[in-house]
């Protein structure tokens, strides 16, 4: 369904109670077109709390500890990309 709204005088275009408190994402096109994406803002020290992150991060975490840090032997890693010694 398409609406027509024109942008009044102070360049805000109402999108009806329905939408209000919602955030959006605002895309301007190079044509000069603007796509509205509805958006949920999540604050950076929240989104532990997402379930996916979390479970993401746990991953990350047991690949960490299953995969611990060692140091890298450049002479093996330069044979094996094929890059000769200088």
């Amino acid at each position: 369904m398409h609406n027509i709204k024109t942008v009044g005088k102070s360049g805000q275009i109402s999108l009806g109670k329905a939408m209000a408190g919602m955030g959006f994402i605002m895309q301007e096109l190079p044509g000069g077109d603007i796509v509205l994406k509805r958006a949920v803002v999540v604050p950076m020290n929240e989104r532990l709390l997402d379930p996916v992150v979390h479970a993401e991060l746990e991953a990350a975490r047991e690949w960490r500890r299953n995969n611990p840090a060692k140091a890298t032997d450049l002479t093996a890693l330069a044979s094996k990309l094929g890059i000769a010694d200088e």
